[in-house]
């Protein structure tokens, strides 16, 4: 069965659309991975980099309160005299800068207080602390040993965090030692103190709050802090990090699966003093983010779509009908048409026929007057008169009829030649006939 030519033309508005959005469709949501590929990359390094600077001056921070612990009168006094009273004041100053623990040593570096009350006179064994009793002043991410977190009573943070690991623990700090001079410059002693980062989480969750993604440190392969949350809305800490960030010694950029969730990071190293690597910064934006927003504009896009197929349907329904009306309507004339010129052709051959029995009629006529004109043999004596009248009155006829003829001739010629135009005409009805049922095929789909 064919198709109408309203099917053919509502057809190919509706096609034209879908055609349209669905390649609009796949250009979007190409351009958009690109785009948002790029977008991506940015955000997150941006946030990796907005992470290093809030790690930064939290380092930063830690130094100014060791550095301020170290020139205030009274730890510097109390130092001198190796007085044990001195761990109020430790402990005041620790409290209001937020510091896990911060300890005086003397010149020969020996614990002289403690802000954590932990037993003084036992020796420090930190190189950082050696450095600072030189003269220099160190501000690092260092890794705290069993024999430090201790006396500081800091192991239980640090327990619950590597709980399960073999062998004694270990911790990730941020830490500053600077020296302690009297006033002749001479070193007297040192500061040594700063933050365990094994569940400290002002520094991811500043960064998470203020860069709009999660963050974490990794430490010996464990997620030690992190703003991640797992299923259950739980704080993801204490766990494995994935193989894919375990052992980070570069910068990566990738997708990180962590709590059940794709994440596309940057992880980067975090290194001590001495550039050497010891635990990695980790910041990430759902992987989810990214998709929500490609699926969402490739969903408007088809919603549109349809609109516009609406729409389209609604503009093209009334041109459609009002051009099919008009063809019906000139299919309807051709076929009148083609009829009245049927009736004119069948006039005209009729018209051809009266002219040959006519010139039949005529050359007949012509044949009995030249038979009388022979014929004729007079009876009486005044009878040559007569017959000399009526000869002449016959051949005179007999002119009058051979120029009928030639009339008669001339216009059977004529009808000659206007039964070959009709016959042409006949072929023109024809195809007017055929126009007509073209047009009547094209607009309804059937004969």
């Amino acid at each position: 069965m064919k198709l109408g030519l309203r099917t053919k033309l509502v057809g190919t508005v509706v096609g034209a659309v879908v055609i349209s959005s669905a390649i609009s469709a796949i250009a979007a949501r190409n351009t958009m991975a690109t785009d948002l590929n790029k977008l991506a990359a940015q955000q997150v390094s941006s946030g990796s980099t907005g992470f290093a600077g809030y790690w930064d001056e939290k380092r930063d921070s830690v130094k100014l309160l060791v550095t301020q612990a170290a020139i205030n009168e009274t730890v510097r006094r109390a130092t001198a005299a190796h007085a044990r009273s001195l761990e109020t004041t430790l402990t005041g100053i620790a409290r209001q800068g937020g510091l896990s623990f911060l300890t005086v040593v003397d010149e020969r570096g020996r614990v002289v207080a403690r802000a954590n009350g932990g037993p003084p006179g036992a020796k420090l064994t930190s190189p950082l602390v050696a450095r600072a009793l030189s003269g220099e002043t160190v501000n690092t991410a260092a890794t705290l040993p069993h024999d430090e977190l201790v006396p500081e009573q800091l192991e239980p943070q640090i327990e619950s965090t590597t709980a399960g690991r073999e062998g004694l623990v270990q911790g990730l700090g941020i830490i500053a030692a600077t020296p302690i001079s009297d006033a002749n410059e001479r070193t007297i002693g040192a500061v040594y103190g700063g933050i365990v980062v094994d569940h400290y989480y002002d520094t991811v969750d500043q960064a998470a709050h203020a860069l709009g993604g999660k963050a974490a440190v990794i430490y010996q392969g464990e997620l030690i802090s992190s703003s991640i949350t797992r299923v259950d809305g739980t704080r993801l800490v204490d766990e494995s990090a994935s193989p894919t960030v375990q052992d980070v010694k570069v910068p990566f950029y990738g997708i990180d699966r962590e709590g059940g969730v794709d994440y596309l990071v940057r992880v980067e190293p975090v290194l001590n003093d001495q550039m050497q690597v010891i635990a990695a910064r980790w910041f990430g934006v759902p992987l989810a983010t990214f998709s929500t927003i490609q699926q969402h504009t490739i969903t408007s896009l088809l919603l549109w779509g349809v609109v516009g197929i609406l729409i389209g349907l609604a503009i093209a329904l009334p041109v459609v009908e009002r051009i099919a009306r008009q063809l019906v309507a000139r299919s309807r004339q051709v076929r009148a048409s083609a009829k009245e010129l049927s009736v004119v052709i069948v006039g005209s051959e009729v018209s051809g026929d009266h002219v040959a029995q006519t010139r039949t009629a005529v050359e007949k006529q012509g044949e009995l007057l030249m038979q009388a004109a022979t014929e004729f043999n007079p009876a009486s004596g005044g009878g040559v008169m007569v017959a000399k009248g009526v000869s002449e009155k016959i051949l005179a006829a007999s002119a009058l009829n051979a120029e009928i003829l030639g009339d008669v001739v001339v216009i059977d010629t004529l009808a000659s030649e206007m039964a070959a135009r009709t016959q042409q005409a006949v072929t023109r009805v024809g195809e007017l006939n055929e126009v007509a049922a073209g047009l009547d095929e094209l607009v309804t789909g059937s004969k």
